[in-house]
């Protein structure tokens, strides 16, 4: 006979494996710091894409007004600005990818917790079961 209890956690599980059950277990198998450098490493990569790309779309915005300026020959003051721009960008979106990291890592710890109880549970239905199996078989 189907154990209902038993349908509702597989079900319950397979829910939970094919909601967010990929990402859980891949955030999960780093340990915490490990997975906040590397979401910092790659957030240094994409906020740089994402300057450069912000700056092509000023440099386009502003054409003429970059031509009198570069007219002056004031490079180094502009370089200046745009590395100073550059620092203080990198720095807050570098804050940012930290700060979700480990309050996604949090989260999905939570989450693996959870999802590891219902397996325990489940596991201990069936030893349950096998135990009153051999219990019934040895009389």
């Amino acid at each position: 006979m189907i154990d209902q209890y038993r349908v509702r956690q597989m079900s319950r599980l397979a829910m939970m494996e094919s909601q967010v059950g990929k990402n859980v277990i891949k955030v999960c198998s780093y340990r915490r710091s490990d997975y906040v450098i590397m979401q910092v490493i790659k957030g240094f990569f994409l906020g740089t894409v994402c300057f450069a790309a912000a700056m092509v779309l000023v440099f386009c915005f502003l054409w003429d007004d970059l031509n009198a300026f570069f007219a002056d020959a004031q490079y180094m003051d502009f370089l200046r600005k745009v590395l100073i721009g550059y620092a203080v960008f990198m720095a807050i979106y570098l804050v940012i990818c930290a700060l979700v990291a480990v309050r996604r890592y949090h989260k999905y710890g939570k989450i693996r917790r959870l999802y590891l109880k219902y397996l325990k549970s489940l596991g201990r239905s069936y030893a349950s079961e096998k135990k009153r199996a051999d219990a019934k078989s040895d009389i």
